[in-house]
This record gives structure tokens, sequence and C-alpha cells, in this order.
């Protein structure tokens, strides 16, 4: 699975550093661009996929060894392969089978999300981005009003987040606009760096009308994209 700090080349990492620079140079706002590889763990998908592998592997012991004693009764003068039980066999296949599907799912993405619910992974992306918000403080800007602008790639799905008064201010609708698109960029595989930098600028404008740079403000939170991989 491709990680996150991947999608960026460091070209576009300053360029998106830029960007924030350039959208707070004209705004009170903190804005804290953050991608993830992806937001949650979704064992049950693993364990599903890792059961479906195993039972396919199982199938074919079953189907290419039927010559096989499956009393498990031999002597030692038999051939080593006939000493050991069948039902050893098939247990140890169906475990080999489940490690080997784990192991593909988190490797391809698309497999991992076949067998999860999509309200599963947008209920994720949300809780994720909320512990975020507050990991990287932007709840905690002197001025109450941090952005927080989040990727997540497994899911193909984007956060915005904002304190109370920037929701008050720049309104929820217009928001989830942003928000959406974003979503909407990320489905249609266009390039995250570009992506997220109108964002910035979109984001910037908006908030220069309704929250402008005050001589006294200062820079609080770090300009760079945070990729957590």
């Amino acid at each position: 699975m491709k990680k996150a700090s991947q999608y960026f080349t460091e070209e576009e990492k300053k360029n998106i550093s830029k960007a924030v620079q350039d959208a707070e140079s004209k705004t009170s706002a903190e804005i804290i661009p953050v991608a993830t590889t992806s937001s949650g763990r979704y064992d049950r998908a693993e364990d599903i996929i890792g059961l479906i592998v195993g039972i396919i592997v199982m199938v074919n012991v079953l189907a290419f060894m039927p010559e096989y004693d499956r009393g498990g009764v031999a002597s030692w003068s038999d051939n080593l392969l006939q000493q050991i039980p069948f039902t050893l066999y098939l247990i140890t296949s169906i475990v080999a089978g489940f490690v080997i599907g784990v192991a593909a799912s988190n490797r391809i993405a698309w497999l991992k999300k076949l067998f999860t619910p999509q309200t599963e992974m947008r209920e994720e992306v949300i809780n994720n981005a909320s512990q975020i918000f507050y990991d990287q403080r932007v709840h905690h800007t002197l001025s109450e009003s941090g952005v927080l602008i989040f990727i997540s790639f497994l899911e193909k799905r984007a956060v915005i987040l904002a304190d109370e008064k920037i929701e008050k201010d720049l309104g929820i609708e217009t928001i989830e606009s942003l928000c959406q698109k974003l979503t909407t960029a990320l489905k249609e595989k266009q390039s995250p760096a570009d992506t997220m930098i109108n964002i910035i600028e979109e984001a910037g404008s908006l908030l220069a009308d309704l929250l402008p740079r005050g001589e006294s403000d200062e820079n609080e939170l770090s300009d760079v994209l945070v990729c957590i991989d």
C-alpha cells in the first residue's frame, strides 16, 4: 500500500507549505494540512480476507491430495508425509492461507476496501481527523481560528475541521463545499498536491475577508504538510 508521504514530491511539499504561508499572510486563521495513508486498521476486513484465502488453500489441499491416508496411521517405514495426521495438514493450510490473506489485504488497498463498509470508513476518517485536530493543537490557537485540511488516501475521503469561531463566520455549508471539492478530486485521482493547494488558497481567500490578519498576529503552528504513514 502506497504511503501518504509517497504521494508528494519534496517540491510539492514545499509548494503546499508556501500556499499555507501565503494564505496565512492574509488572515489570522491557522491552516494545517494533513495527509494520512489510512484512518483505520479495518481488522474485520483483514480477518474476512484471511479466512477466505485459508478456505481456498484448504480446498486445494483436499482436491490435490486424494491419495493421502486420512486416518493418519502409518508405520515408520511409510513415507514421512504419510506419518503426519491429515487434520494437521488441513489446519496448517488454513493458518497459512489466513496469514497470506491478511498480508495481501495490508498491501492491496482495493482488496481491504472491498470488504469494508462505506459507513465504517467514513466514521474512521471523521474520528481520525477529530483526533488529529487535537493532537496537532489546531484547537488551541490564541485567536481560536484553527483550520484542519485532512485527507485519507485509502478511503479517498477528506475532512475539513475548524474552530467554532470559524464555523460560525464561514458557515458549515461553505466548509462542507470545500470538503466535497477535496473528496471529489481524490476520487477522480487528481494531483493531491494541486488539489490541496487549491483548497488552501480558496480557504485563505474566504478567511481573509472574515478574519483579516492583524499586526499583532503570530504564526503559532507549523506551515508544513504533515504526512502520517
